[in-house]
């Protein structure tokens, strides 16, 4: 008889994953015909390519990642589907060790860059971003390496060394006695809306130094602002992987300024900073399938951009990555020319198209991501 119901539950076990199996089909036939896919990052660690494109497209996979993670997190598991949960809830991508040749092959490529930029008289600036584990207290689970702070630390003393102007985010924050954690996302590897008006500030106190302009006083004072507050809203990439329940869901915080603006885009539309930066449609509804709140919201500071009413003729070029675009909105409205280029293609920054866009500052701002062995973050070419 017990075999009769070891083989029974085995029978329903293979009719059950063969149902989804069949109910998953249809996405994966999507996915290689017209390309559609799920936007998220739960991205399984599996034996081969067509292993995890089935696993990708699994019928109710969120809904699974979910159990998976309330499951985890009721066994106090620190580790979940590629995802460090460091002892204070926060959810980490952990990094490993650069080596030394890798980050000076990169720190190469940064100062050649400040010195070609320093004999036309323009400043260079790198901004280095913080990420989820803190330097000061980086609430890592016993066991756990991670090698972020690391990498960052050597990097950043190898352009300190040559000269290079820097300002180390997690050292302000340090300095200005900022709870690190308050300025990132509990399930996402970015940091918020909050912490990106924050490096806003230094940033416009180096400009105006570098170039003695002036700005306009009301873009750096947050009263001149309304915050509204969309609780437990965004789900991020880390969430992603490991459901809504592992470590629960963030809040998200609009910034929206009270004054009004006029800036126009690399397209020659014109209207106000809310009108052509601010994507307001990720927040009608609640999705946690995405966890691209932050991305969607913000996604239109990217380009070139003219402030038509501005006290002045700066113009700033940063090269950055989705970290920029909590602090891109405020450059826009404090500068006359702003332009976004990603650090994901780097290759068509040459000298040539320094001397066309003739900036006046250049900022190069990179998540601690881009210090990993096989960054194209600094593929320039022709400095």
């Amino acid at each position: 008889m017990e075999k009769i119901r070891n083989y029974a539950y085995a029978a329903v076990f293979l009719l059950l994953v063969m149902g989804l199996g069949l109910l998953s089909s249809k996405k994966l036939f999507k996915f290689y015909v017209d390309q559609e896919i799920d936007y998220n990052e739960w991205t399984p660690e599996l034996g081969n390519k067509f292993e995890t494109d089935i696993a990708s497209t699994f019928y109710k996979k969120f809904g699974f990642v979910n159990l998976n993670g309330a499951i985890s997190g009721a066994l106090r598991q620190p580790y979940m589907n590629g995802v460090v949960k460091l002892n204070n809830g926060y959810l980490l991508t952990a990094f490993t060790r650069s080596s030394d040749q890798v980050l000076e092959g990169y720190a190469e490529t940064v100062i050649k860059i400040n010195e070609y930029l320093k004999s036309r008289g323009t400043p260079l600036l790198y901004a280095n971003t913080p990420y989820t584990s803190g330097k000061y207290d980086p609430e890592l689970p016993e066991g756990i390496e991670d090698y972020g702070n690391d990498n960052c630390d050597r990097f950043l003393k190898m352009l300190d060394d040559a000269g290079v102007d820097i300002i180390d985010f997690r050292e302000t924050m340090h300095k200005d006695g900022i709870d690190h954690y308050e300025m990132m996302y509990k399930t996402d590897h970015h940091w918020t809306t909050e912490a990106g008006f924050y490096a806003y500030g230094y940033l416009e106190n180096y400009i105006k130094e570098k170039t003695g302009c002036r700005v306009d006083e009301r873009i750096s004072d947050i009263d001149n602002y309304t915050i509204t507050k969309y609780e437990k809203w965004h789900l991020g990439s880390n969430g992603q992987r490991t459901g809504i329940y592992y470590a629960g869901i963030d809040d998200f915080d609009l910034i929206l300024p009270d004054f009004e603006t006029l800036i126009q885009n690399g397209d020659g539309d014109q209207g106000s900073m809310q009108d052509l930066i601010i994507n307001m449609e990720p927040l009608a509804d609640k999705d946690y399938t995405s966890r691209y709140t932050y991305d969607h919201v913000l996604d239109a500071a990217l380009g070139r951009f003219t402030n038509l009413d501005c006290e002045n003729d700066v113009r700033v070029l940063m090269i950055t990555d989705s970290f920029g675009k909590a602090v891109d909105p405020y450059l826009i409205m404090a500068f006359k020319e702003f332009y976004f280029v990603s650090n994901r293609n780097v290759t068509g920054v040459t000298p040539g198209f320094i001397e066309k866009y003739d900036p006046d500052v250049v900022i190069m701002m990179n998540y601690p991501e881009f210090l990993q062995e096989g960054s194209k973050a600094f593929d320039f070419k022709g400095f």
